[in-house]
């Protein structure tokens, strides 16, 4: 990466973060342009030289956000661990360090407003295509059924992503960590064991 294109990337990703939090503090209708360049601490130009328009900023931001979950932290593992806690594990992992965090919030954000947006559905319907693929990739090379029914490998991951993402809109409407901490134990308690590491080597040979 040259000296320019490295420039340009810092500069776009600092304009992804500032926009991050005015999502979290503002909402997608309220994180406005005019928000997100005092935040960012430039002039107007600046940003609309990288993202021409609110759409194209979003969609950016978006792709900043799925990309962190391209870089997971190592999985946790027990001396004996056997399948089923290392699929607790991450399964656990996905709640705390993806979804239950600010910038799962600000996403959130995003999509939502895509559903009505057309404008932001249009620029940003390839992104969450393009994410989803390889998604279902990542949890078919990462997980098999423990039953012998297949689709398991990715029906349970996405149930429960969707369940985790379900308790944090219910957050707002619920006051109690401890309730929300339970039940995210105990949905993890009854997939995990549904499901088993896939061993990469022996599919292989």
């Amino acid at each position: 990466m040259g000296k320019q294109e490295a420039k340009s990337l810092k500069t776009r990703t600092a304009i992804c973060q500032a926009t991050i939090k005015c999502l979290v503090a503002h909402g997608y209708g309220e994180a406005t342009i005019s928000r997100v360049v005092q935040e960012a601490n430039m002039s107007n130009g600046a940003l609309l030289h990288h993202f021409p328009s609110k759409e194209h900023l979003m969609t950016a931001t978006a792709e900043y956000l799925l990309g962190r979950t391209h870089t997971r932290p190592d999985r946790k593992e027990a001396p004996g661990a056997d399948d089923s806690a290392l699929v607790a594990s991450d399964l656990l992992t996905n709640w705390t360090y993806f979804i239950n965090t600010p910038q799962y919030r600000a996403l959130l954000e995003i999509l939502i407003a895509s559903r009505t947006d057309k404008k932001l559905h249009d620029q940003i319907e390839d992104t969450l295509h393009a994410y989803h693929a390889q998604s279902v990739d990542h949890m078919m090379a990462t997980y098999e059924s423990a039953s012998g029914r297949e689709e398991d490998a990715e029906l349970l991951p996405w149930m429960s992503n969707i369940f985790f993402r379900g308790l944090l809109i219910q957050d707002q409407y619920s006051a109690d960590p401890e309730q929300q901490r339970r039940m995210v134990e105990r949905w993890i308690e009854m997939v995990a064991p549904l499901l088993r590491i896939r061993d990469t080597e022996t599919d292989t040979k």
